[in-house]
């Protein structure tokens, strides 16, 4: 059973369902422990892994899958304690190489992210393609991203129906600016697999990009249809419904987006643009103060919020945040010219 970092921004991780056992280990345990809840399966885990009489592999996919709950539960250490584990009893077992690259990738160490993933790739070349895939998901979010492309070609050389790698490829040529080929990934990811939610998603987010609202609304409707607690689809709808100045529709958008995560300050600058043009500081501000506490480098967060303390004659304020986007951006015009006609120096 493997691991893989969801296709959703910050390597959050999902389970994919796979056998993980053989029949010489206590059935009720093997299932829960290579089940999708850490509270079951971290205890049927630990009870495979106590029986002495265990065979070494059902002992060594215990390890495993007891890491994979840990990971789960961003119990990084115990992850790592258990695959190192299993590795030492079993160094070619390929399932653990992979898992501990995604844990090197949660633990922000991405260079041994990648060698634990090429040697997964190595011992298993015919089921390397999550493997591949993870890799292209860490070289992009290190901003390399014609290496991460070649690891999403070589995911879906080795897999031609692996929709992730599609849409992360797709998403990866959209962020370089290449529309085309971001579309066409994304068309052959509903094609393949008319249900997911991320592809709707991914595609409607490019069509609003393009200015193509209606297919956008159509593509962000669906997704939400079939996953109602899809944060991704929110905010896009949200920010397309934003275009095109509904601005009580955005903000419902953004409201459910927060009540999936409540901590998205992405979200929070959006909502706080929705209500900023509906002429209502107050709300405005107070999205733009939250989202600027959950993180401090948003710099949209700092450009509007200064240019709402602008318009209220707050120049102190408005100042303050301004001389933070040049810090955050030192090229920003915007906020040099908003400095100069504050009668402020940069």
């Amino acid at each position: 059973m493997l691991l893989r970092l969801a296709t959703v921004r910050l390597l959050s991780v999902a389970l994919l369902s796979a056998p993980l056992f053989v029949a010489t280990a206590a059935a009720d345990d093997a299932g829960d422990c290579a089940g999708g809840d850490p509270a079951i399966g971290i205890p049927a885990c630990t009870r495979i892994i106590e029986q002495a009489g265990e065979p070494q592999a059902d002992l060594v996919n215990a390890l495993v899958g007891r890491a994979e709950h840990y990971i789960v539960q961003q119990d990084i250490e115990r992850a790592l304690a258990d695959l190192d584990e299993a590795l030492r009893r079993d160094p070619r077992q390929p399932d653990a190489h992979h898992n501990r690259g995604v844990a090197y990738a949660l633990q922000g160490r991405p260079e041994e992210a990648l060698e634990a993933l090429g040697e997964a790739i190595r011992l298993n070349p015919a089921g390397a393609a999550e493997s591949y895939h993870t890799r292209g998901r860490i070289y992009g979010e290190t901003g390399r991203w014609d290496a991460a492309i070649a690891e999403f070609d070589a995911a879906i050389r080795a897999d031609p129906r692996h929709v992730d790698a599609m849409i992360s490829r797709g998403g990866a040529h959209q962020l370089q600016g290449r529309v085309d080929p971001a579309m066409a990934d994304y068309d052959e990811a509903v094609r393949i697999d008319q249900g997911n939610p991320d592809a709707l998603s991914s595609r409607g987010a490019l069509y609003m990009a393009t200015s193509r609202f209606p297919q956008a609304i159509a593509d962000l409707d669906e997704a939400i249809r079939l996953d109602p607690d899809h944060e991704m689809a929110y905010l896009n709808r949200g920010v397309t419904y934003l275009f095109q100045r509904q601005f009580d529709r955005a903000i419902a958008d953004f409201d459910q987006a927060l009540r999936v995560n409540p901590q998205n300050a992405h979200v929070l600058v959006q909502r706080g643009a929705a209500y900023f043009f509906q002429r209502q500081p107050e709300p405005a501000l107070a999205d733009l103060n939250e989202a600027i506490r959950l993180d401090a480098g948003s710099l949209q967060a700092y450009k509007l919020r200064g240019m709402i303390h602008s318009g209220m004659g707050r120049r102190d304020q408005a100042v303050a945040d301004f001389r933070m986007v040049l810090e955050l951006d030192p090229a920003d015009e915007s906020a040099r010219k908003a400095l100069e006609e504050l009668g402020a120096a940069p």
